[in-house]
């Protein structure tokens, strides 16, 4: 809309001129009160905006400019104080090194890990976004997928008169985050308290994110006591999953160069598979199939059909949604449901049941 250029003019101008060098606390400060004054402004003088200054359209206009604003300031205050990038190196090895730490570590009774694995993905996701609100969005998912899963837990244990505790929801959100290990978490989560205004950061949003904190600063003091294991026996754990870890991303780093090298390849070049390769192919194939696709692929005819009409029969009623912003809060009952159904049906692939 035509009225709506000033204000496109102000964010610019004032993304263009703001100056490097400062604190986070200077940074948040600066851009919180343009973010205040503006809005101010814009809701009240500005005519497409103007006109929907009810209290809902007051509160799409003020997530609209933050999420406008700080997606474009993102490379000038993201990370912005100097031990940020340090912080996060240091958190990253440490949640690879308590990799191995379980239920049991935790003193809590163990719920189906596959359940959690949707909490664990949306924590990952954090990094990928720019706006505060967009990154606490995925906190949010992760922090109600683990409650979901401890009501039918508590469900399924006969529980449902004792109402959930920080002390049921603790340990599992401990649990997901050194599962996840997100990458530039310290970075993240200080972005996310600095620069989503603090007028919007309360209720709900700041008790998880507050949560997700607690559980970081509970991962970094970690002793052998606390995790139930002896101190021999902790050291042994952490040094075998850092070097699993940095074995992974020596891997990792060569699976990329490989792809690298055979992507710039001479178009004439033939393709030839080192005997060492081969012979490992060939023992492979020898064993059989291992992974689930693999299986699938050698069902019989009737095997074929009957895993056809069980996917058949499967609503799949979140197909369609291409992010956890599509789905609503009162969906992930129905989807952790689904997404059950589907664990049990490539369990029963893998063990070749559709062949029985």
């Amino acid at each position: 809309h035509p009225s709506s250029q000033p204000v496109i003019i102000l964010l610019r101008n004032f993304v263009n001129k703001f100056p490097a060098g400062l604190s986070r606390n200077e940074a948040s400060s600066r851009v919180h009160k343009f973010l205040k004054t503006t809005q101010d402004w814009m809701l009240s003088e500005v005519v497409v905006f103007s006109a929907d200054a009810d209290e809902a359209g007051r509160t799409n206009a003020a997530e609209g400019l933050e999420k406008f604003l700080l997606s474009r300031l993102h490379p000038k205050i993201f990370g912005i104080e100097k031990e940020d990038a340090l912080e996060d190196a240091r958190l990253h090895e440490r949640f690879s090194s308590l990799s191995w730490v379980s239920f049991e570590h935790l003193g809590v009774p163990p719920v189906d890990s596959s359940l959690l694995a949707l909490a664990v993905k949306q924590l990952r996701y954090v990094d990928d976004y720019k706006a505060p609100r967009d990154k606490l969005v995925c906190i949010l998912n992760a922090a109600r997928v683990i409650n979901d899963v401890l009501k039918r837990t508590l469900e399924d244990n006969g529980s449902t008169a004792r109402p959930l505790s920080a002390d049921d929801f603790l340990p599992l959100v401990i649990l997901c985050v050194i599962k996840a290990n997100p990458p530039r978490l310290h970075s993240n989560l200080e972005f996310v308290a600095a620069f989503r205004h603090p007028t919007r950061l309360n209720g709900e949003d700041a008790y998880f994110l507050t949560a997700l904190q607690s559980a970081i600063a509970f991962v970094k003091d970690a002793s052998p006591k606390a995790l139930e294991v002896s101190e021999e026996e902790f050291k042994r754990l952490c040094a075998q999953s850092v070097e699993e870890a940095r074995e992974q991303e020596r891997l990792d780093a060569v699976d990329g160069s490989t792809l690298h090298d055979d992507a710039g390849g001479d178009a004439g070049e033939e393709d030839r598979i080192p005997e060492e390769e081969a012979a490992t192919s060939a023992a492979a194939a020898a064993a059989g199939p291992t992974t689930v696709e693999a299986k699938a692929a050698l069902l019989s005819p009737a095997g074929r059909e009957r895993l056809a009409a069980k996917v058949k029969a499967l609503p799949l009623r979140f197909e369609a949604a291409l992010s956890a912003r599509h789905l609503r809060l009162d969906a992930v009952p129905a989807l952790l449901s689904e997404y059950r159904e589907l664990a049990a049906l490539l369990r029963e692939v893998e063990r070749g049941d559709f062949d029985l």
